[in-house]
């Protein structure tokens, strides 16, 4: 087992549950309660966002980081069907993370996302979800090895089958 995979592999996985968790928070729990209070919501939620800033900025900085690394440690092993699964999800990642740098970002460009706020979030945070099933996704289809351009110890597999063969 390398252990750097595999520490990589878990700020990836904690930077991104922060992520969409955090997302996920704010539409089933924040957004809906603030419905419901009169007064002050919107500064709440400003002063909220500004704090939840910067700790998802660090978090998409080690998403970045560590999903390169991971990029070309897999790259290398994988099929095109595990290609095109990539693809899709990262074109989803990059919405998210435009969504959630404008729903944080204090920018006049983002006023009009920020405006409308509850619709973003929701948005956001179904963009998370099918960006962890397709992450899912992927991981089973190289653990099941359909992903995989070789299957780990198929040239062994291989050699213990004629070995088996030719004893009988």
């Amino acid at each position: 087992m390398n252990w750097v995979d595999l520490g990589v592999k878990w700020v990836h996985v904690l930077s991104i549950v922060t992520v969409v968790g955090f997302t996920l928070f704010q539409y089933l729990v924040l957004h809906p309660v603030l419905r419901r209070v009169q007064g002050g919501s919107e500064e709440l939620v400003q002063a909220l966002q500004r704090r939840a800033g910067i700790l998802l900025g660090v978090a998409w900085v080690l998403i970045w980081v560590t999903g390169i690394y991971n990029l070309v440690v897999v790259i290398p092993t994988v099929k095109p069907n595990y290609h095109m699964v990539l693809g899709a999800k990262l074109l989803l990642v990059l919405a998210l993370f435009f969504i959630s740098t404008a729903l944080s970002h204090p920018s006049l460009a983002f006023e009009g996302i920020r405006r409308n706020r509850a619709r973003w979030v929701a948005f956001a945070a179904w963009l998370g979800i099918v960006v962890v099933v397709l992450s899912a996704t992927m991981n089973m289809m190289r653990l099941k090895g359909v992903a995989l351009k070789e299957l780990p110890g198929s040239a062994q597999s291989g050699r213990v089958s004629s070995v088996s063969t030719t004893d009988r």
